[in-house]
């Protein structure tokens, strides 16, 4: 069994969703961004909760966030806590550097408005946080499971610094260092706390990139590299609905409507099939089918916004994008909640 879901949210806000599934405290609603703030989303926190609080399941459930849009108080109370528990001499010196990065990481305009020489300043100063830790990991208890989790918040604040490092001015380095600190903060989980499920976009976590126009390398490729085989990329596919997206005018909501016509998409084929959902395992498709699932066809691309230059639709090659897919017919936008 998959122990860990590791989400595309940040990682601050998830450390309070793990704590709400572990614990039972907090109010997981208050820390879901927008697109993931659903009915649908806390029905699924709280059956966990609930999975976790059964004593005969030894193993818990762990919600992880592999995103990195902010980087909230929690995230530095954290480190901080831990040094004055352990090595209370060392607190002074990293305390100095996380007063001034606490306002400047709140979120990624803030930090993207500062001067180049600012930025620079900010990103030495979360590599130093993690050296800190690193050089004094004799007396921070180094070896235990808790050191390797303030270890990773600290590189979680020198992934978001970096990633803006020229933020906004050269998305596409922005673009690709975000989806490489997706990628580690997955692989971190899987490697300290076991079988892992990465809950993403389609975009995200195909094996190849399906969306080059924005990401010169998608988190997905990263994890197909390191892992082969043992990656198992899971795509989704549907053929008519609405869905939640932000609207022209920055609203989020039901505003997206598909309906597949072109019969040369993924779409509108699998949508041709007499069942409600289904899911197919790629992998064990006969060769004549193979050759057609590795030729490129279009497949809606389940944006999250919508606008004029932003396409609907990609060119993929299925066989060579996901082992499996899960096609819905029909489907209803998630359900807000507010």
């Amino acid at each position: 069994m998959a122990t860990n879901l590791v989400l595309e949210e940040g990682w601050d806000r998830a450390l309070e969703l793990d704590r709400y599934v572990l614990t039972s405290k907090g109010n997981p609603s208050q820390h879901l961004s927008s697109v993931f703030k659903t009915k649908e989303m806390l029905d699924l926190l709280d059956w966990i909760r609930q999975y976790n609080a059964d004593s005969k399941h030894k193993s818990k459930v762990r919600v992880i966030g592999m995103d990195i849009q902010s980087v909230n108080e929690n995230v530095y109370n954290n480190i901080i806590e831990y040094i004055k528990r352990n090595n209370s001499n060392l607190a002074p010196r990293v305390e100095e550097k996380i007063k001034g990065l606490i306002p400047v990481t709140k979120d990624m305009d803030t930090f993207g408005c500062l001067t180049k020489e600012e930025k620079e300043k900010y990103i030495s100063d979360s590599k130093q946080i993690v050296a800190l830790l690193e050089q004094h990991k004799s007396y921070l208890n180094g070896n235990s499971t808790e050191f390797a989790w303030i270890k990773q918040n600290a590189r979680i604040i020198e992934q978001f610094t970096t990633m803006l490092a020229s933020y906004p001015d050269k998305p596409s380095d922005f673009y690709l260092k975000h989806d490489i600190a997706m990628y580690e903060n997955a692989k971190w989980t899987e490697e300290h706390l076991g079988k892992t499920i990465v809950w993403g976009h389609n975009g995200h976590v195909s094996k190849t990139n399906m969306i080059p126009f924005i990401y010169p390398k998608v988190t997905g490729q990263h994890l197909a590299e390191y892992y082969g085989k043992r990656y198992v990329s899971i795509g989704k596919s549907v053929y008519e609905g609405q869905y939640n997206v932000y609207n022209s005018d920055g609203e989020f909501g039901p505003y997206g409507t598909l309906k597949s016509d072109d019969p040369n998409s993924y779409n509108y084929i699998f949508g041709q099939v007499k069942k409600d959902q289904f899911f197919i395992d790629l992998r064990k498709a006969n060769v004549v089918t193979k050759t057609w699932l590795n030729k490129q066809h279009p497949i809606f691309a389940g944006i999250t916004t919508e606008g004029p230059d932003i396409p609907k639709n990609v060119d993929i090659s299925l066989g060579k994008s996901f082992d499996i897919l899960v096609q819905i017919q029909k489907v209803s936008p998630s359900q807000l909640h507010h």
